[in-house]
């Protein structure tokens, strides 16, 4: 296992200037992350885990026809899917006519010529699967409807989920250890069995701009793996702060502070490639579900 020692190359003021924008390979001050590596900044604190190859082909093989269906179109990935500075008023985005901006959303026209109350963002390929906490167009804990709709294939999925839970368990156990202890916490009926994740979003060839994820419980840590297929260069996973990027590719998986400022470089994909990336977590409200019975008796006072 390689270590690196890195130092603060970004600081607030550059950090805030290109947050919400896409960014490029300039932004990389050490040699690009793609062995076995562990970095770690001045003061000491985690920053990084990368492990090259390592989840077994067998669960990355049978995982990936339901990961790559979940990646469905969304235009409710905020922040990541990159600003509209090059959007006005009045022009079409996605099928719709943008009526207000406001930062990396738009307020779509309503075909009364009204402004939606719904905002959205530029549409990409993304999805959740397993369990999603109450928010205030949904109020109640459940099933994402991918996990609903292809259980079966749902299940298919879970070795290797499980399988970066253990590698979370073995290679960052600190923060696995807290993460585990508060999902715990939680109804066993909104939790992904034998992990520390109740949900995961997967992405297909989704160039995220420099954002920060939200949602997920904020004292454990961030992962990301990567199945693919294929020929693509590109899409390196950069922490602008620290000047560092990974070369997330097949079967690797990198565990990072999802709270610092992060962003993807450009893919370049060769014919029909497709990079599914996947991002496995706790949601932090989900604490506060009840039952699955509880729940669904919720869901049925709403209808």
């Amino acid at each position: 296992m390689n270590i690196i020692n890195v130092k603060t190359k970004l600081d607030k003021d550059g950090i805030k200037a290109i947050t919400g924008k896409f960014i490029d390979e300039s932004y990389i001050k050490y040699p690009l992350i793609s062995e076995n590596t562990t970095v770690y900044n001045e003061h000491g604190e985690l920053v990084l885990v990368f492990l090259k190859n390592i989840v077994p082909f067998n669960f990355a093989k049978q995982a990936y026809p339901f990961l790559r269906k979940a990646s469905t179109p969304s235009n409710n990935r905020g922040m990541a899917s990159g600003d509209l500075s090059d959007y006005k008023v009045g022009d079409k985005l996605d099928h719709l006519t943008i009526g207000k901006i406001d930062g990396n959303r738009f307020y779509p026209l309503k075909k009364d010529g009204t402004l939606s109350n719904s905002p959205k963002s530029k549409q990409v390929l993304s999805g959740v699967i397993g369990y999603m906490d109450r928010y205030a167009r949904i109020p109640y804990c459940r099933a994402t409807e991918l996990t609903r709709r292809y259980f079966d294939e749902y299940k298919k999925t879970l070795p290797y989920i499980r399988y970066i839970s253990a590698m979370f368990e073995k290679y960052v156990p600190e923060k696995y250890n807290k993460q585990k202890e508060y999902w715990e916490k939680i109804n066993k009926d909104f939790r992904i069995d034998k992990t520390a994740f109740t949900s995961i979003t997967v992405n297909k060839n989704f160039r995220t701009s420099c954002h920060y994820d939200k949602g997920d419980y904020k004292d454990g840590f961030g992962n990301l793996s990567v199945l693919e297929s294929g020929s693509y260069s590109g899409a390196y996973t950069v922490i602008p702060k620290y000047g560092i990027a990974v070369d997330v590719r097949n079967c690797d998986i990198c565990f990072f502070d999802v709270h610092e400022l992060h962003g993807n470089t450009e893919l370049k994909t060769k014919g029909m490639a497709e990079r599914i990336s996947v991002v496995c977590y706790t949601r932090e409200k989900m604490i506060k579900c009840g039952t699955a019975k509880e729940e669904l008796q919720i869901a049925l006072e709403r209808i």
